[in-house]
């Protein structure tokens, strides 16, 4: 009996630092969303590389806490281990979310980033127009309206 007392002790140790992995992730999820809505390269760098951290300690102690609590009916039977799993659950559920939306933020940035550098470019189509330095139309960078003077 003593064993299994002492497993269910370490189940719960591993799944309170577990959920406080996760409650690190979803504060680093929300550094980077700020750094992106900010442009601030340098603080996405850090939020970036901290998420990773943040993420392989919630992975290693995931990979622990399976070890030692192999199926659902370990879970389910203690009452303390199954208050944790839902709060583990919920906020992995909310990693995941934080996570999508940032990645819809950078896909957006990336498509106007493109878009701009496009325009920048004159990679529009035969149809885009642009102004040349002195106010003169320009198609597909060439400049329209008189060819100079003698």
């Amino acid at each position: 009996m003593q064993t299994q007392s002492t497993d269910l002790g370490n189940a719960t140790r591993l799944l309170d630092q577990e959920i406080s992995a996760l409650e690190a992730v979803m504060q680093v999820l929300d550094s980077e969303h700020n750094a992106l809505e900010a442009r601030d390269a340098e603080a996405l760098t850090a939020a970036s590389q901290l998420k990773l951290k943040c993420i392989e300690t919630a992975r290693r102690l995931g990979a622990e806490r399976a070890q030692l609590l192999p199926d659902a009916g370990q879970i389910a039977a203690n009452p303390d281990i199954s208050v944790r799993w839902e709060k583990l659950a919920k906020l992995a559920h909310g990693c995941k979310e934080k996570n999508e939306r940032n990645g819809m933020l950078i896909r957006w940035q990336h498509k106007y980033i493109e878009q701009t550098l496009a325009v920048l470019r004159n990679d529009g189509g035969a149809e885009s127009s642009l102004y040349g330095p002195d106010g003169g139309s320009q198609r597909n960078g060439v400049r329209r309206g008189s060819l100079g003077s003698a």
